[in-house]
């Protein structure tokens, strides 16, 4: 049940997911971008709106958090608002017969949408924000964002430590408290990116020609040697099975700390940090 209970708190922090493969392969894939949005195909299945006390379909396969609609694709002034208040969360724009939806996910769990939801109704310009539900499976498992520091397996242990060591002081423990895994994330994936499944997630992968890039896209920069080694430590969430691009062009194993290549054609995995 602990386990369980931190798991949804995880959640909470930044579960995303973003259909990024060949359009051949998924309707749901990202076919254009206008005002800043992200635009998804007509022929997305997004389901169909649980309103007021209605219950969702048992049958359900996937979950979408609606977070708004307009006539045509919402304002530029929107997306830059949402991206704000809530930075971590993949939006995206499907339109159909004028109408155009803001949408976050999907997301295979109930549970995990409903969380989700919770947060976004809590941002004021999205408090009116309602779940679709759809038959359609996923065709991708869900991008998970770097959790808390608090719900990481390092914390835990510094708890168990600091309950043996004499009490800090308030400087002091401000400045333990600094290492924030809020201050790092994963770039989303694009259509055309390498992905793979780790911990029933999909991680994109990247050469390092696009790594910086990718970072800086999204308002951060690319991890040092040491940050990677900082967030590996911290949490139980980072993919370990590939080794990681960090500043000046190595390939590091999250692990161990050590430089494993220099190929910079390889296709890795990617951390980035706010600048």
């Amino acid at each position: 049940m602990g386990r369980w209970r931190g798991l949804v708190v995880t959640l909470m922090a930044t579960w995303g997911m973003i259909s990024s493969v060949n359009a051949a392969q998924t309707p749901c894939a990202i076919i254009d971008n206008q005002q800043g949005w992200p635009i998804i195909g007509e022929k997305c299945d997004i389901g169909n709106g649980l309103w007021g006390d209605q219950s969702p379909d048992p049958q359900s396969s996937a979950f979408w958090v609606q977070c708004g609609a307009t006539n045509g694709v919402p304002s530029r002034q929107f997306y830059q608002t949402l991206r704000q208040g809530l930075p971590d969360l993949p939006f995206q724009v499907q339109v159909r017969e004028g109408r155009g939806r803001c949408l976050i996910g999907p997301y295979q769990a109930l549970d995990v949408a409903n969380v989700v939801l919770k947060r976004v109704r809590m941002f004021g310009p999205t408090r009116q924000a309602v779940l679709r539900q759809t038959r359609q499976p996923l065709s991708q498992p869900a991008v998970i964002r770097l959790p808390p520091l608090a719900e990481t397996k390092a914390s835990t242990m510094s708890e168990t430590k600091a309950s043996t060591l004499p009490k800090t002081s308030g400087k002091a423990a401000q400045s333990e408290a600094a290492f924030n895994l809020s201050h790092f994330g994963l770039p989303e994936p694009e259509q055309g990116d390498k992905q793979y499944t780790e911990k029933g997630m999909s991680w994109v992968r990247l050469p390092y020609a696009k790594a910086e890039p990718r970072c800086q896209q999204e308002g951060m920069v690319l991890a040092s040697k040491q940050d990677l080694t900082q967030v590996a430590q911290a949490t139980d969430q980072l993919p370990m099975r590939l080794p990681y691009w960090v500043q000046g062009a190595q390939g590091v194993d999250a692990n161990t700390g050590t430089v494993v290549t220099r190929n910079q054609v390889a296709a890795l995995n990617v951390l980035c940090k706010k600048g």
